[in-house]
């Protein structure tokens, strides 16, 4: 389920050119354990994704079509990539 979630991510970012929105409210304060794979979000099919829009964050297509949403208000990628946490992800596969 992990890699075709991540695939459809691809398919509707890349080649749909298609939004997809992260309602991240619950997830601010578990960036650390989704970043290093632990606790209780950490393995979770939304950390996979998470962490596949991070690799790809440099990608024109996966910017555009990659909306946060935090406290029903809009999100930037910058201030989700920026958030405690984020430091200490070492990909083991850079995309870009």
């Amino acid at each position: 389920w992990i890699k075709t979630s991540k695939a459809g991510l691809e398919f509707q970012t890349r080649l749909r050119e298609r939004s997809v929105i992260f309602v991240i409210d619950n997830l601010v304060d578990a960036i650390s354990d989704i970043a290093n794979k632990t606790g209780k979000h950490g393995n979770s099919i939304t950390a996979h994704e998470l962490r596949w829009v991070y690799r790809n964050r440099h990608d024109d297509l996966v910017k555009q079509n990659v909306k946060f949403f935090l406290n029903g208000e809009a999100i930037s990628h910058e201030d989700v990539f920026s958030l405690v946490g984020w430091d200490k992800y070492k990909p083991k596969n850079r995309n870009r």
